[in-house]
């Protein structure tokens, strides 16, 4: 009896410990960014002027902190300048963020809600900060955490509106999945290395067998796996770290093909100062060399991951050809003072195997990038990046003349990021 009377108390001095510490936090952030568009994404036609525009995200956000609860909501308004007229009644605004995360057990909580979810380097899921909009997910997440070992299970299952009998799943943007289950695990091994895996379930509906949208009354679903980890490397004491990545895909996409998709990356940083980094890597994604004829998908689908980090700031390749896609690059950082930061990055892209219509080779890309810190809320960053295209670039852009070869790009980007409100100052 007294062993039961001890754990009760001690269980409740705990749950009163953790509900003294609370904390309020009200932050913002204001972020325009003019763009310079004169061949983004693919080279422009001659026959057209660059595009000039600026866009702007408003965001507020409002943090309760306890030791047994965590809630989070953020408003977010996104456009672009000019989008909405002087006088308008449109609403522009809405719920980026709008969850709650509640403490079950020592180092295990439960998140539910309206959530960003990010995994090691971003490849699967990311947390993009360049997007405008931002990439959320409406799922339950459970987390457990001991010493260095972390496990996350995230679970979804989505719908256009509430409804009575099965209907097909119609989503305004982005997410693309009609349930979602995944495991991450994550642990240090040995000095310096960090093992992490995951294994990802999409239930896609199926639309073939079942005579099409109009017709869907039942769930029938087609499950794409995507599994597999990375391998990190970050030793203080040493100035070589790195990480390499491996993902593989099985089970069938909504055509009811097979997935048998690859994607392997590896990237070596050598920090030669405290202010000088250099960096070289390679992405690889595989590709089908048979148009699916075979009813084998061997090329690799993307999830939702970062999409403006990888492969290119000009964003040619965010979608991997069919065929496949390489990239060899290197890059150089260096931080001049606690204000400047430069980097410089150069690429060159080849697919895995030839087409009728285009070779390997896909051209280069280099992108340049200055960052300048004003306070502590207010950050300038100012990129300019240049595709150096060819005829295999254009063909497999699908463009057969009247192109500029002067693919290039440019912004500039102001982020203010104020906090209204930290009750922990207060403490």
């Amino acid at each position: 009896m007294k062993k039961i009377f001890y754990r009760l108390l001690l269980i409740f001095l705990f749950v009163v410990t953790c509900m003294q510490a609370q904390t309020v936090v009200i932050d913002g952030e204001i972020r325009p960014r003019t763009e310079f568009q004169d061949g983004y994404k693919k080279p422009l036609a001659t026959t057209s002027d660059p595009g000039i525009f600026t866009s702007q995200r408003t965001r507020l956000g409002f943090t309760f902190t306890s030791g047994v609860l965590t809630t989070q909501i953020t408003v977010q308004d996104a456009r672009v300048l000019g989008q909405q007229g002087i006088v308008s009644d449109a609403a522009t605004t809405g719920i980026y963020e709008a969850w709650a995360e509640l403490l079950l057990i020592p180092g295990g909580s439960l998140k539910v809600g309206r959530q960003t979810i990010k995994y090691d380097d971003g490849r699967l899921f990311a947390t993009p900060t360049w997007t405008t909009k931002g990439k959320t997910h409406d799922l339950a997440l459970f987390k457990y955490s001991i010493n260095d070992f972390k496990a996350h299970l995230g679970l979804a299952y989505n719908n256009s509106s509430e409804i009575t009998s099965e209907q097909f799943y119609t989503p305004a943007s982005g997410i693309s999945y009609r349930g979602l289950a995944y495991l991450w695990l994550s642990a240090p091994t040995y000095k310096g290395f960090t093992l992490s895996g995951i294994v990802v379930d999409e239930a896609m509906q199926d639309t073939l067998g079942l005579g099409g949208i109009s017709k869907y009354k039942l769930i029938d679903m087609c499950q794409t796996y995507t599994y597999g980890g990375n391998l990190k490397y970050d030793n203080a004491d040493f100035p070589i770290s790195g990480l390499a990545t491996a993902y593989f895909q099985a089970g069938k996409n909504v055509a009811g093909n097979t997935m048998a998709g690859k994607m392997f990356a590896i990237k070596a940083n050598y920090k030669a100062t405290s202010y000088l980094t250099a960096s070289l890597g390679t992405d690889y994604f595989s590709g089908d060399d048979n148009k699916a004829s075979d009813g084998i998908i061997s090329n690799f689908k993307k999830l939702y991951g970062s999409d403006h980090g990888f492969n290119g700031y000009m964003d040619y390749w965010n979608t991997p050809l069919t065929v496949g896609l390489l990239d060899y690059y290197g890059s150089v950082s260096a931080k001049v003072n606690k204000k400047w930061n430069f980097v410089g990055a150069f690429h060159l892209f080849n697919t895995q195997y030839e087409t009728s219509t285009y070779g390997k080779d896909l051209g280069s890309e280099l992108d340049l990038q200055a960052s300048y810190k004003l306070n502590t809320w207010t950050t300038v960053q100012a990129g300019y990046s240049k595709y150096f295209t060819n005829s295999n670039t254009l063909a497999a852009k699908g463009i057969t003349a009247g192109t500029s070869t002067n693919a290039q790009w440019a912004y500039v980007m102001l982020t203010i990021k104020p906090t209204f409100l930290n009750t922990a100052d207060t403490k």
